[in-house]
């Protein structure tokens, strides 16, 4: 019996045209760094201001602390304007999905490499609240460590009084998001509304693949059992 779905944001629950990547990629590359497509999506889904750092360098970059606070507050100062302008907004059939988790007695968490404030940007724009669309958030400034650490979930779990992992579903759209999801011990879903395809997310350990988020009310039935998810964990 699943207790706890929590949900990635951005490519996952909302539609926000990819602005987020557009914008961390412009922060680093606008200080010279250069990597490659398959080097930046290694980064998608995780914690901005530690991406950003590890972009900067692996683009060539050398970092120092003073370096790496300007990009950061380019980033979000850019991120922020363009939510503004342009607010993010649901993903199809998502509300409705969480209405229906929410009806069923499954507690809804939000995780995001977001910092708060962007999240909380976010919720402002379309009318999200906590109690009412969700139950719980977490977002990568808030934690000791962003995804692919395990730290978002556990906080929610925690927050939330569940403590059972095997009742607890993961749903994202980055490799990021899996190996956060495998690290709690939590059943991972990963969906094919971001950048990743089918064989990404076999590849990666997803326990299950979904055209989208909005789908996982149906697919609780198909999701793996605890017992196999756990010989997953531990092999």
């Amino acid at each position: 019996m699943i207790e706890l779905a929590v949900f990635d944001m951005a490519g996952t629950t909302i539609d926000d045209r990819d602005e987020v990547y557009r914008v961390l990629r412009e922060a680093t590359e606008r200080e010279g760094a250069n990597y490659t497509d398959e080097v930046f999506q290694k980064w998608m889904g995780t914690e901005k201001k530690w991406a950003i750092e590890n972009l900067l360098r692996l683009g060539g970059v050398d970092v120092d602390d003073e370096l790496h606070e300007k990009t950061w507050e380019w980033f979000r100062q850019e991120l922020r304007r363009t939510y503004t302008d342009n607010p993010p907004k649901p993903l199809p059939g998502i509300e409705e999905a969480l209405t229906t988790l929410r009806e069923q007695g499954i507690k809804v968490a939000l995780t995001t490499g977001f910092a708060r404030e962007i999240a909380d940007l976010i919720f402002a724009s379309m009318g999200w609240e906590q109690g009412e669309t969700f139950e719980a958030s977490a977002c990568g400034d808030e934690v000791e460590a962003g995804r692919p650490a395990p730290d978002m979930i556990e906080r929610v779990m925690k927050e939330l009084g569940v403590k059972d992992t095997a009742a607890v579903v993961s749903v994202g759209d980055t490799s990021a998001d899996v190996q956060s999801a495998l690290r709690a011990g939590v059943t991972s879903v990963g969906v094919l509304t971001g950048h990743l395809g089918q064989q990404d997310f076999a590849a990666e350990g997803a326990h299950l693949v979904l055209d989208s988020a909005a789908e996982l009310p149906d697919a609780l039935a198909d999701l793996p059992s605890s017992a196999a998810i756990s010989a997953g964990v531990n092999q």
